[in-house]
């Protein structure tokens, strides 16, 4: 996702905008300095990715703790998308810092003229906002980008889509989008923020299409809680059809590099969020074993042997499973996720995003 390219179009801004000041303004725009948070490395990672039935440890059998490795790079997805999202705030402090509203130019990449503007005062979804910064294609007025944001507490919604920034980026489906809901005004959380990716087009096994998280942060202490749709995956059993949700709830420590989860991989259309103990990790790699029949001894339990609940990881990875291997730098209070729950995988298989009017 970061073949976006954002980070040059913001050098591009800051080297254009400060040459031409069209629109000044006598109000300021107030532009929050954080609008997402950091995961820590031991639940999110880029490395680990899990596609197709070769990959692993190169047997050609996925086993339960290359499972749970491969969810940090989903939720990892998600963060960078979030990250991304952020990126816009910078498009208008940029625009701020040069006393600018409305600002047009040609995409780096794509030549195709853009225009920028930020509004103050504006309704959206029935909601009040102090402020919205928008980015459209100016050829066929296809928005961009959606940005809307309250100052204090602060409080907003980023919506992104990829192909409208540049429709020469051949990893942009044309109907991606992205989008991150974040705020300081929880009673339970310094801050939070929902991430949701949708309509991506999946290229191999295990692919995503649709995605949907919240993430809490209290303290050093990151939660996580949802759900990443697979349409296409294929874990064992190669008759399986219609797609899995990896479904997960998880903890992260910032200050000691701990974390732990507890993942599902429920069919893409349950309908319900209750699925961690029906379709647990080792409870799905056992239906499929049993539904293949075609495993040693040996084979199965190296499939099963790391495929409990919950899964234990530092900043390298995963460590171990199941509750009677916790490890003696993990706290009871730490592993104890009751209470928390992903969201419902056919609501994810189905989920649409768009921008809000």
């Amino acid at each position: 996702m970061k073949s976006l390219k954002l980070i040059a179009l913001l050098i591009s801004f800051s080297l254009m905008v400060a040459c031409s000041s069209d629109d000044e303004v006598t109000r300021s725009v107030d532009i929050p300095s954080t609008f997402s948070i950091d995961i820590p490395s031991s639940i999110s990672s880029n490395t680990g990715r899990l596609n197709g039935r070769t990959t692993g440890d190169g047997d050609g059998i996925i086993e339960g703790d290359e499972i749970y490795e491969s969810l940090r790079y989903f939720i990892y997805l998600g963060e960078e998308s979030a990250d991304i999202l952020e990126l816009t705030l910078q498009v208008g402090a940029i625009l701020e810092a040069n006393n600018v509203r409305s600002y047009t130019f040609d995409g780096d990449d794509d030549g195709r003229e853009k225009r920028i503007e930020i509004s103050e005062d504006v309704t959206r979804g029935g909601v009040s906002y102090e402020y919205e910064m928008t980015m459209v294609d100016t050829e066929n007025d296809d928005q961009a980008v959606q940005l809307l944001w309250n100052t204090n507490p602060v409080s907003g919604i980023a919506i992104l889509k990829p192909y409208n920034i540049d429709r020469n980026d051949t990893e942009a489906s044309e109907s991606a989008f992205l989008r991150i809901d974040y705020s300081e005004d929880d009673a339970n959380y310094d801050a939070t923020m929902t991430i949701s990716i949708s309509g991506v087009e999946p290229v191999e096994n295990g692919d995503i299409d649709n995605m949907k998280m919240f993430v809490g942060k209290k303290g050093d202490i990151i939660e996580v809680m949802g759900n990443s749709n697979h349409p296409n995956v294929v874990i064992i059993d190669e008759d399986f059809t219609g797609g899995r949700n990896y479904a997960f709830v998880g903890r992260g420590d910032e200050s000691t590099d701990l974390g732990v989860v507890k993942l599902a991989l429920p069919p893409s259309s349950t309908a319900t969020a209750d699925v961690l103990d029906m379709y647990s990790v080792y409870a799905v790699l056992e239906a499929e074993i049993n539904a293949v029949g075609d495993f040693s001894e040996s084979e199965i339990e190296a499939i099963l042997v790391e495929a409990h609940s919950p899964a234990y990881f530092n900043n390298d990875g995963f460590i171990t499973s199941g509750e009677d291997n916790k490890p003696a730098s993990f706290s009871d209070s730490f592993v104890d996720l009751a209470g928390m729950n992903p969201f419902v995988p056919n609501d994810i298989k189905n989920l649409e995003i768009d921008f809000i009017q």
